[in-house]
């Protein structure tokens, strides 16, 4: 029997699916101790069932009020945590009268607990209606040992599962995150941005991502990487402006030991993590020489070696980079690699500074004011001065310094409402400019009684259809997809104008 029982301890072991654990486990206790009837139970933290394998007891059984005494057995054993066994039934107190045992005739109980460090989180039971099947103590010895098997089995497959579901729920999250709408904006160039995107995010081509420190290159890269086919490989960034060269060739190609000081064994680099996926070099323009002509090699045939080796190795990463210089400049003074530069720049996108997309602004503001909200549990608003503020505000840090300033406000408020006060000092600055600022504001002034204008016509319009876009869309006579982008810019449901709703 010992054979037979490391035999099928191998055979549960090679399963990783926590369900196939639990079928190749039940089988094989019911083969080993002749059991007519079985079944393995694994409990959630709460208690709540999480996964049931039954062998001649189907749900029909087991819900019967007949099956009262072995769910009577099961609860014992789950709470108290001790094994119950019983060579017959008929014989215990206070069960052998109950009608479940009279009607079933329920002979031999075996109940034990599967534990993990000292916690049950799970059950297996086994009961017989033979006198020639009855459980005796080496039978329960069997089962004893076969459960401490199952409990490390079922643990281990329970905990893949758990990562296996911890990954596709981060997965389901970037891919969210990066998701083309998560870049917000309406504006023409934004438009334009998130067209190339979609162009050429399955491609595997490099693309080139130009623009202003601050306005979302990163973004842009990860946008590309989660809406390509590459999506559920790595995506690596890395910024070779805060390294200098010789960490970073190490970083980027790895090491061998004893390559330099420090190099006590051997290391892969970021270009063999990425294995199939893909490397954002940000910040292109200051890699040093030697490491553009290594980037170089990368680029035109995947060959690259690690650092203090001579041995080839083969990439198939992805490149895409980015900068805010212009490297057609850095071409001309000797300081980019021209063979490099056409490498780099098959795709270009420019992604455009915050203050030459001011319609999109407030868009912007009102989306991380509802993050910043959320993650720290307020409900702040912004006020119409402060919203002229910050459509007067030039924005030197563009995209970035616009989220960091409005986190600040979210944190600093003291009301329901942000102020201009609220605000950090290089925006209330624009109130002292004088006749600089002045035009500002009245830009300002004229845009926000634009907005007004433009989110009343459209609730209007919609509340005379019915809440019907393509008919509120013709009464305004604005082609349905600008209609119904510019409800998403104000934020207007029109489910809430169909009649006999609110």
């Amino acid at each position: 029997m010992q054979n037979r029982l490391l035999e099928i301890g191998k055979l549960v072991f090679a399963e990783s699916d926590v369900r196939r654990v639990l079928t190749v486990a039940l089988d094989g206790v019911v083969e080993l101790c002749g059991a007519e009837r079985g079944m393995i139970l694994l409990f959630a933290p709460g208690g709540e069932a999480l996964f049931e394998e039954a062998r001649g007891l189907g749900r029909q059984v087991i819900e019967h009020p007949e099956f009262e005494v072995s769910r009577t057995i099961l609860e014992k054993v789950r709470t108290e945590g001790t094994a119950y066994w019983s060579p017959n039934v008929l014989a215990e107190p206070g069960l052998s009268a109950r009608r479940s045992v009279m009607r079933l005739q329920i002979l031999s109980v075996i109940c034990l607990p599967i534990r993990h460090e000292g916690e049950v989180f799970g059950l297996v039971y086994l009961d017989n209606r033979k006198a020639m099947g009855v459980f005796t103590e080496e039978t329960l010895e069997v089962v004893e040992s076969f459960a401490d098997l199952i409990s490390l089995a079922a643990h281990n497959a329970l905990e893949r599962r758990r990562l296996s579901g911890h990954v596709e729920e981060l997965s389901r999250e970037l891919r969210r995150q990066y998701r083309f709408d998560a870049i917000v904006g309406h504006s023409p160039q934004i438009t334009e941005t998130l067209r190339l995107i979609a162009q050429v995010a399955d491609a595997e081509t490099t693309v080139l991502i130009l623009g202003e420190s601050g306005t979302g290159k990163e973004l842009i890269a990860r946008a590309i990487h989660y809406n390509s086919r590459r999506r559920e490989r790595p995506f690596i960034a890395i910024n070779c402006g805060a390294l200098p060269e010789t960490l970073l060739d190490g970083e980027l190609f790895g090491h061998v030991r004893g390559a330099y000081t420090g190099a006590v064994s051997d290391s892969p680099g970021w270009f063999e993590r990425a294995a199939g996926g893909t490397i954002f070099l940000d910040e292109i323009g200051e890699m040093s020489p030697s490491l553009q002509t290594k980037l170089l090699r990368i680029l035109e045939a995947g060959e690259y070696a690690r650092v203090g080796s001579t041995t080839v190795r083969h990439s198939d990463a992805r490149v895409l980079a980015a900068t805010h210089r212009d490297l057609a400049v850095m071409v001309s003074d000797g300081k980019m690699r021209q063979d490099l530069y056409y490498r780099l720049n098959v795709v270009e996108i420019a992604v455009p500074p915050l203050r030459e997309r001011p319609d999109d602004v407030l868009l912007l503001a009102r989306t991380f004011l509802d993050r910043f909200n959320e993650k720290h549990g307020k409900t702040r608003e912004l006020s119409t001065a402060a919203e002229e503020l910050l459509l007067a505000y030039d924005y030197p840090g563009n995209v970035r310094e616009l989220q960091n300033a409005l986190q600040r406000a979210v944190l600093l408020a003291t009301g329901p409402l942000i102020e201009p006060g609220d605000l950090p000092a290089s925006f209330r600055a624009v109130l002292r400019r004088g006749k600089g600022g002045a035009l500002q504001g009245f830009r300002a002034a004229k845009k926000r009684l634009i907005e007004e204008f433009e989110r009343d016509y459209l609730t209007r319009c919609l509340r005379e259809a019915g809440g019907n876009i393509s008919q509120a869309a013709r009464t305004a006579g604005i082609d349905f997809k600008n209609f119904h982008d510019k409800l998403g810019q104000y934020g207007i449901d029109a489910a809430a104008f169909k009649k006999g709703g609110g």
